[in-house]
């Protein structure tokens, strides 16, 4: 079992797949999926509610060596909320560094200042008519 510390230096993932891009600019591209676990906001059309508990703790290492194992060098890291969670940003600068084409989608509500110039945003801003426009990070 890992120890409360030894968590904090993890990331909580729901999955890792690939599958084909169905959004952005990078439609119809192959695409390694890393799905992060957790969402502090309740958007009223969230599509993605199972990733809000559970998930397995995976060190970047882990997940690295799964993302690697695809042979995919299209990467979006998503969620839930992916930037939640603080070591993501450690995750997503590491992929960039192995050359990987970064894709970032998150729902707006955690800064994006850290997040590795490398990476490609795709910013969800939260309308009004989602519940949780108040909480957009400007």
């Amino acid at each position: 079992m890992l120890s409360w510390f030894s968590k904090l230096r993890m990331l909580r993932v729901t999955e890792i797949f690939r599958s084909i891009q169905g959004e952005s600019t990078h439609a119809g591209r192959p695409c390694t999926f890393v799905r992060l676990t957790g969402c502090p906001m309740r958007c009223v059309w969230c599509d993605s509610e199972y990733t809000f508990t559970g998930g397995e703790h995976y060190s970047i290492d882990g997940v690295m060596d799964q993302v690697r194992a695809y042979g995919c060098k299209l990467v979006e890291v998503t969620g839930g909320e992916p930037l939640a969670q603080k070591q993501a940003f450690a995750l997503i600068e590491r992929l960039c560094n192995e050359d990987f084409e970064v894709l970032i989608e998150t729902g707006n509500y955690v800064s994006t200042e850290a997040l590795d110039p490398r990476a490609k945003l795709i910013l969800d801003v939260k309308c009004p008519a989602s519940g949780e426009e108040a909480r957009n990070e400007w």
